[in-house]
């Protein structure tokens, strides 16, 4: 499945300053969970995550003339997608992925 807005995205990544400094590593963690087109990531991030798929790696910049509140240096993201998946339609009313559920899903399966 390809990200898509409404879709339960896995996500790991490290971000990097503009000298290459580390200043977020979660490649090694556990995966970040979002629901993609809701805004609960950056913008420029989510756009650039738009249509990849499980096991896609990227690498995102983002440029302190985007206009983001608070950036005052350009930055970069190296993603890894570790998962994608249709959003429940409980998720979708809350806009936000439930931890507490256990996706066992096989191929066609609309958990």
């Amino acid at each position: 499945m390809k990200i898509t807005n409404n879709a339960i995205v896995s996500i790991r990544y490290k971000m990097h300053n503009s000298k290459g400094e580390v200043l977020e590593d979660m490649l090694d963690g556990s995966p970040v969970e979002y629901m993609h087109g809701r805004g609960n990531i950056l913008p420029q991030l989510e756009n650039d995550l738009l249509g990849l798929t499980n096991g896609d790696k990227k690498r995102i910049m983002i440029s302190k003339n985007a206009g983001f509140a608070g950036v005052d240096d350009d930055f970069y993201f190296d993603v890894v997608v570790d998962a994608v998946r249709e959003a429940t339609m409980e998720e979708i009313t809350t806009g936000y992925p439930h931890k507490d559920k256990v996706q066992a899903c096989g191929p066609g399966c609309n958990c």
